[in-house]
């Protein structure tokens, strides 16, 4: 049985993340405010439970004001030190900038700490993972957007809107690009330095008919070392690629059997050898929330469990396992921010 809390409600709540501190609190951080995502009214807040996710404080914006859109796609904790990255941008996913906030007093205050080094620009940071040999790697999905390229876009689109009412944003636009860049970001010293490691491309335009791709990748390590990874493509399935060299380099991507609405999913590790994976596996809709279980490297999911079939729409989980629970975080509907604790 779920345990399910409400944590924060707004006009616009978009991918919630949660993270458990040094000092044992529960930290959320979510991108929250204007309408919808991108707007320019987009800023990223966080919250903090000292209940074990039973209530939560007020909100509290975690990037100082300067005009800027603000979105978070990673919360990475490394011992004392807590790193969320984020994406400045001018509401319409226009220039487009990576900044790490640094966070040593468990999420209270942040210092900009500046760009993810080679991934500055149009880059999308994800769910970091520690394999067993203790190597970190940072999944990341980036858009080879030339300056040049975002200058034109910005002249041509910029403060242009839809017919919906809605900005114009890059992913409906002639963006020059013909693929999508995922890989992870591999280091080999506790964060301090990275080496990029890209996937093969992820072709869009022209005869793949795809027009643009959120590819949100996410990872686990498998019980022979080998690691995996899964993206989002389009309304149908999840797709896979994997690395046996600890992330360096990887396979092409393929289909695979697992529905997905195109929406994020997350896999988790469990110490058991055991994985995870939250989702919504449905090939239309965002409903329900689930948790599927692999004791195969995913060559299987005999466990399947639905967390909620509430007639909502649930978007973007994320979580950590600890003591025998998935702690996982969703928004519900682009409206709350929810916590769930989850046995598995």
């Amino acid at each position: 049985m779920a345990e399910i809390r409400l944590v924060n409600t707004d006009t616009l709540s978009c991918e919630p993340v949660v993270r458990r501190m040094s000092d044992g609190s529960l930290l959320m951080v979510a991108q929250c405010g204007d309408t919808y995502e991108p707007a320019p009214r987009n800023r990223v807040y966080f919250f903090h439970s000292y209940d074990d996710g039973a209530t939560w404080s007020e909100p509290v914006s975690i990037y100082p004001e300067n005009g800027c859109a603000v979105y978070c796609t990673e919360v990475a904790c490394f011992d004392d030190r807590v790193e969320a990255y984020l994406t400045l941008h001018n509401g319409q996913f226009f220039n487009w900038r990576s900044v790490v906030m640094v966070s040593t007093d468990c999420g209270h205050t942040w210092t900009d700490r500046g760009p993810f080094p080679g991934l500055e620009a149009y880059t999308f940071m994800r769910g970091k993972i520690v394999l067993r040999n203790g190597d970190i790697l940072i999944p990341y999905q980036r858009y080879p957007i030339s300056a040049e390229e975002n200058e034109r876009l910005v002249a041509k689109y910029g403060g242009t809107y839809r017919r919906s009412g809605k900005l114009m944003y890059v992913g409906v636009t002639d963006v020059g690009i013909d693929y999508v860049d995922n890989g992870v970001a591999l280091s080999r010293d506790g964060g301090a330095t990275y080496e990029i490691c890209p996937c093969p491309h992820f072709l869009i335009r022209g005869e793949t008919g795809l027009q643009w791709v959120w590819s949100e990748p996410t990872i686990v390590e498998l019980s022979d070392g080998r690691v995996a990874m899964l993206i989002r493509v389009t309304k149908d399935v999840l797709w896979y690629s994997e690395s046996s060299d600890g992330g360096r380099t990887w396979s092409g991507f393929v289909p695979t059997d697992i529905p997905n609405p195109s929406c994020k999913p997350k896999l988790i590790g469990l110490p058991d050898g055991r994985i995870a994976l939250v989702h919504d596996p449905d090939r239309q809709k965002r409903n329900p929330l689930a948790v599927w279980i692999s004791d195969d490297d995913m060559r299987t999911w005999r466990r399947r469990e639905v967390i909620s079939d509430f007639p909502l729409n649930f978007d973007y989980p994320d979580g950590f396992y600890e003591n025998g629970k998935l702690y996982i975080s969703i928004e519900l509907q682009r409206r709350d921010v929810l916590f769930i604790k989850h046995s598995v």
